[in-house]
């Protein structure tokens, strides 16, 4: 796994985790703009070095490495947790679509040290009911994978939990955050940025 240092060399450890396409270049460059607001950010490689364009290509990379997305979050999430440079033991994660899916199947009682979540379009109703974890779901206003009925079961479960809240980003598409994808939204894009590192410096 990647580390990404902060200026100061030192900070909350934050994990970034990649869509299907892979832990591509528009990730890495996600977890560099939080390293330089002070997150020592961890970036874990689900896909062993493989990346994709092709909807189809990243759907059979998805398929093949599924069963140990979550166990090499876990180990993930440890390391980061151990490094010296983190200042301290609660986590964030951030992930897009299929990493932000995985993170919040992670959610649980069992992961006591994941303390805030963001998770870019991907819709999961869990087991928020931790008393420990707090989510920031980013949505697209139109969707094919996590639509309207997603996002309300979604931002219900959030808020009978106490555990987050959704913000649906309005003219935006699925992928609206990834710089390199033609539904690119950058003024969307830079808000939930910006939204993204309020929430975890509130919560870290």
């Amino acid at each position: 796994m990647d580390i990404v240092l902060p200026p100061q060399g030192k900070g909350p450890g934050v994990l970034v985790t990649h869509p299907w396409w892979g832990l591509n270049q528009t990730i890495r460059d996600y977890g560099a703009a939080l390293a330089k607001r002070g997150f020592v950010v961890g970036l874990p490689d689900l896909f062993s070095g493989m990346v994709v364009t092709d909807p189809d290509a990243a759907e059979k990379l998805v398929d093949a490495n599924w069963p140990q997305a979550v166990p090499k979050l876990t180990a993930a999430l440890a390391d980061l947790g151990s490094h010296p440079a983190v200042t301290q033991p609660g986590l964030g994660a951030v992930g897009f679509s299929f990493g932000g899916f995985q993170l919040l199947r992670m959610i649980g009682p069992e992961m006591p040290n994941l303390r805030a979540v963001v998770a870019y379009y991907a819709a999961f109703v869990g087991n928020f009911n931790t008393g420990h974890t707090t989510v920031l779901a980013h949505f697209a206003e139109t969707d094919a994978f996590d639509g309207p009925e997603a996002q309300r079961d979604m931002a219900e479960a959030l808020a009978a939990a106490n555990a987050g809240v959704i913000h649906t980003h309005s003219g935006t598409k699925h992928w609206f955050a990834e710089a390199d994808r033609p539904e690119y939204d950058k003024t969307a894009a830079d808000l939930a940025f910006g939204e993204t590192v309020a929430f975890l410096k509130a919560h870290l």
